[in-house]
């Protein structure tokens, strides 16, 4: 575990991706997904990777892409996506990290705030989670600055999120 966790330190990704759906609709809104992304270009590393996340029985994605001629070699990525699957890994893998410690903690809150937030009937009848709050966007926020992000798109769509629903 030591290894996988060094890994992701070296090769990985923890993040809080933000799009936006329903554009210029009156339905759009704004959908924050945490991901654990592994990439690399040796196809052996990634199998080991697969290996060690189906020993712990954490759910990902593979994803292959084939380079144009003569430009960089095939590339493969392993995505862990979702609140739950998210919050499987981190509280398997967090104690292994320590580049990525902080990123790893932050999103596993997020992860766990968001699970735990207040269930609410939807504008088209379902239910789902009540809207972000104060401390989502905080983590949010922190997590592009870690990653050096250009804030300013982001802080903008919060801003109109907030605007919207009236936090």
């Amino acid at each position: 575990m030591w290894w996988f966790g060094g890994i992701i330190d070296g090769e990985g990704c923890i993040t809080i991706n933000h799009n936006r759906l329903h554009r210029n609709t009156k339905k759009e809104t704004l959908l924050f997904s945490p991901q654990v992304i592994i990439t690399n270009t040796n196809k052996k590393l990634i199998d080991q990777c697969q290996d060690i996340l189906q020993k712990e029985e954490i759910p990902f994605y593979v994803q292959y892409k084939e380079r144009a001629k003569g430009r960089r070699v095939p590339c493969w990525w392993i995505r862990i996506q979702g609140l739950k699957r998210c919050l499987k890994a981190l509280n398997i893998i967090t104690q292994y990290l320590i580049a990525k410690k902080e990123e790893a903690i932050l999103v596993k809150e997020f992860c766990e705030d968001r699970i735990n937030a207040e269930r609410t009937k939807l504008h088209y009848g379902n239910l789902g989670h009540s809207h972000y709050t104060e401390k989502n966007f905080e983590k949010i926020l922190r997590i592009a600055e870690i990653h050096n992000r250009n804030p300013q798109r982001l802080y903008a769509e919060i801003r109109n999120y907030k605007l919207q629903n009236m936090i």
